[in-house]
């Protein structure tokens, strides 16, 4: 992964240039366990320049799906819902890192943008938003110059150019069309430090800039609504949403959970549908729907402690194993037994612009058999990597996020037990035995670090758990 970073512009490969978040998750995750600054500061340059570029929208937040160039400066605008999601915990993990506010602002404008131009009224996610409007190629998102003159203020204008490097020229034209708009420009952050000593005068333009980008035809919505993405965003939103301690965003992932619950679970047989628009849900039965959705889910337990999703948690992982689990080889098909329109089943194991199937399954069945003490669930992840094994050695590059999975098994987690007055919850749930062990200590919630069965001496400040986590 070293040997192939791009150090001029951030990320791995040339033009066209994507993401792949499972890339920099698995570099970040590996960098802080082995304590290697130079993997730490690779994720964090790509994490800078990606921001900085016009794949990342400056205006309303929110990325495409990749960038043309090998710079990040002119994306295919497109935006896809996956791709945000993982992005959204790609920033939030370089903002936990570095400390660095600008990875969270990021983070939050991604969320600002799914909240405001992605969400069903009940609380689904959207699955994209196309490249053109109006038949041309990023015309809702690109500027002239002379379009600028005619919204900013002189000293708006003169900041908005230096900042946003915009010329009378322009940077973009889409040479597959036949009669391209002329003179456009991709907004990006050419001038940081220009931007960040005139913060409130780039504010101002910025909100002009949004308001009259409000009024253009915006590109087609594609409004399904699928639970394998709405998974992914769910996730990172509640992950998001307790780390920088805004409610609000807990609050979104619980709405999307009870929209997922309401349209496309079916409690009864235990069944998870795929996609849904419109009211109507199709019958296609996915093994990623499983595990992205189960992925999502577990975040939301751990930043509620909810019971009932850790209940859920579990319907979702007996189903998965019961539908596409593989119990003689290991490894989780891609589809259902007895799926009619498909020639033959696979396991799918690449984790590109989405991570695998078997990637996300591998992960959440690892943190799931942790929480509960589940051996089964346990049992099931170490022999779906024990089949990936071949592919781990020979080409780790190709399932960066099952290199996490594989971490995660070989490395005991920590984790916190909060101990208090059961009656004055809802009950704490099926999780492991050892938990329900520790017990409160002088009639106040304590909080336990253990790793096994071997803890930290119980405590009741706040300030000692942080120092003990650290």
């Amino acid at each position: 992964m070293k040997e192939g970073y791009d150090w001029k512009h951030g990320g791995w490969g040339g033009a066209p240039k994507f993401p792949s978040p499972s890339h920099p998750l698995f570099v970040l995750r590996y960098g802080v366990r082995a304590k290697d600054a130079e993997a730490v500061k690779m994720v964090l340059h790509m994490c800078e320049r990606m921001a900085a570029g016009g794949i990342y929208d400056q205006i309303g937040g929110g990325f495409s799906r990749y960038s043309v160039d090998a710079q990040w400066l002119v994306p295919h605008f497109e935006k896809m819902l996956y791709d945000n999601a993982q992005l959204l915990g790609l920033y939030l993990d370089a903002y936990l890192v570095s400390g660095e506010q600008r990875y969270a602002e990021v983070a939050r404008d991604i969320i600002r943008y799914v909240l405001r131009d992605m969400t069903h009224p009940d609380g689904g996610f959207y699955s994209a938003e196309d490249a053109d409007s109006e038949g041309k190629e990023g015309k809702f998102y690109c500027w002239t110059l002379a379009e600028l003159k005619a919204l900013l203020t002189p000293e708006e204008l003169k900041v908005a150019v230096g900042v946003f490097g915009v010329t009378e020229r322009g940077n973009f034209e889409d040479h597959s069309d036949p009669e391209p708009l002329k003179n456009q420009n991709v907004l990006s952050l050419a001038n940081a430090n220009l931007a960040a000593q005139q913060h409130a005068v780039l504010a101002s333009a910025k909100a002009k800039l949004f308001a009259a980008r409000s009024k253009r035809v915006r590109p087609h919505l594609d409004d399904k609504i699928l639970s394998s993405w709405n998974g992914l965003f769910l996730g990172a939103l509640a992950r998001v949403g307790v780390v920088l301690g805004d409610d609000a965003y807990i609050k979104a992932a619980e709405r999307n959970l009870a929209f997922l619950q309401a349209k496309l679970w079916d409690a009864k047989t235990k069944t998870l549908y795929h996609r849904w628009r419109d009211g109507e849900r199709d019958a296609a039965q996915l093994g990623e729907a499983y595990a992205f959705l189960l992925s999502g889910v577990l975040e939301l337990y751990q930043a509620t402690l909810d019971p009932k999703h850790l209940d859920f948690a579990i319907a979702l992982a007996e189903s998965m194993l019961a539908k596409f689990y593989d119990k003689a080889d290991g490894g989780f098909w891609q589809s259902a037994e007895g799926a009619t329109d498909l020639i033959l089943r696979i396991k799918e194991d690449y984790d590109g612009a989405e991570p695998s199937g078997n990637s996300v399954a591998i992960l959440a069945l690892l943190k799931l058999g942790a929480i509960t003490d589940r051996k089964d669930f346990r049992d099931a992840a170490e022999k779906s990597l024990k089949l990936f094994a071949e592919r781990l050695q020979k080409m780790p590059q190709a399932v960066g996020y099952m290199l996490v999975g594989l971490d995660f098994l070989l490395d005991e987690p920590k984790r916190v037990a909060i101990a208090g007055d059961v009656k004055s919850a809802e009950g704490i749930g099926p999780v492991e035995p050892f938990a329900k062990t520790l017990k409160p200590k002088d009639g106040k919630p304590t909080v336990y670090l253990c790793t096994g069965t071997a803890c930290q001496p119980p405590t009741h400040d706040a300030e000692k758990v942080k120092g003990m986590l650290r």
